[in-house]
């Protein structure tokens, strides 16, 4: 079926988006005190968030999201100082008209810090050069050791009517863990495998090949216009995932990565092997928006939960009581 958008843009209800937007973190605003960086402390949890302004010796320009994340106090910070986790990365149409613009917009657009509750922090960005899309990132504290992210986004005007959807993108650089592989419950794609339920421990063998895993059940691969140039976005995987959550390890810590299912969008698991630097990999994740329309806000959230290593069955249940969706188990060894 062909994905629904409108093509024109209708004032009022351009309006009404971005009055949403605005409005759902409208509480108790406070612009951060310190240009380019705001703390949150909850919990066994310390986290910066940054905009895409370089601080102190080792953050640099154009990296966003959680800058340092650490875990009651300890060292090293999850991702590597100089980038960042649930950084904005790319947006993106796959049509060939917008290869030659920067596909790295949302870290160079300017971006606003608004602490909006003690524990809750927007990160805002109104568009940039080249995509019209209005985005708020709301990042809450939710102990005793998560942060929730919510995305909300108001296309305003259409840049991607070519195949139908819009393309986020979103990366977070682990510093140098022990094992650079990511973990999910999954399968082989059809005919590409074992069909089996089982714990994938993948890792691909460059970036931007079999980079990105797509849910179970989809027969969608999003159309692209040759040359295009996101190889984590179009390097498929031969494996789909069958519950939207993965996990990786750091230094005894397990960091889990779970996305609620949002109505008319989809989620690609994502990763690399180097893209923080050799030793430091990506582990990312896509969201694709079919059905779109102009003015109208869409939305998804995702929560990281950063904690000690406890086994699968510990992380399990953490995505069980988060989602409210029993998780079949595979069987032994699988």
């Amino acid at each position: 079926m062909a994905p629904e958008t409108t093509a024109g843009a209708r004032p009022l209800s351009t309006l009404i988006g971005l009055l949403l937007v605005l409005g759902a973190s409208a509480m108790s605003e406070e612009p951060t005190p310190r240009p380019g960086q705001v703390e949150l402390r909850a919990g066994d949890l310390r986290l910066v968030l940054a905009d895409n302004q370089a601080y102190g010796e080792a953050h640099r320009a154009g990296y966003n999201g959680i800058s340092e994340l650490d875990h009651r106090g300890g060292e090293p910070s999850l991702f590597v100082p100089a980038y960042a986790g649930l950084n904005f990365e790319h947006i993106f149409s796959g049509d060939a008209a917008s290869y030659e613009w920067d596909k790295f917009e949302p870290r160079r657009a300017p971006m606003q810090l608004v602490r909006v509750g003690n524990t809750t922090c927007d990160l805002r960005q109104d568009r940039t050069e080249s995509w019209p899309l209005h985005t708020t990132m709301t990042f809450e504290m939710a102990p005793p050791d998560a942060i929730d992210l919510t995305v909300r986004c108001v296309p305003l005007a259409d840049a991607w009517a070519k195949h139908g959807y819009i393309g986020l993108f979103f990366a977070s650089y682990i510093e140098s863990p022990g094992d650079m592989a990511i973990h999910f419950i999954g399968r082989s794609r059809p005919g590409q495998g074992d069909p089996t339920p089982r714990w994938i421990h993948h890792l691909p063998p460059a970036h931007g090949e079999s980079a990105s895993h797509r849910p179970a059940g989809s027969d969608w691969d999003p159309p692209l216009d040759p040359g295009f140039p996101l190889t984590l976005v179009s390097g498929h995987s031969p494996y789909e995932y069958l519950y939207p959550f993965y996990y990786g390890v750091s230094h005894g810590k397990a960091v889990v990565f779970m996305f609620d299912r949002p109505e008319g969008g989809e989620i690609r698991l994502a990763q690399s092997p180097s893209g923080g630097g050799e030793g430091n990999p990506a582990w990312d994740f896509v969201y694709f928006k079919r059905g779109y329309r102009i003015g109208e806000m869409f939305h998804f959230r995702m929560r990281l939960v950063y904690r000690d290593f406890r086994g699968v069955d510990d992380l399990i249940r953490v995505y069980e009581e988060w989602s409210g969706q029993r998780v079949e188990r595979p069987e032994p060894g699988r």
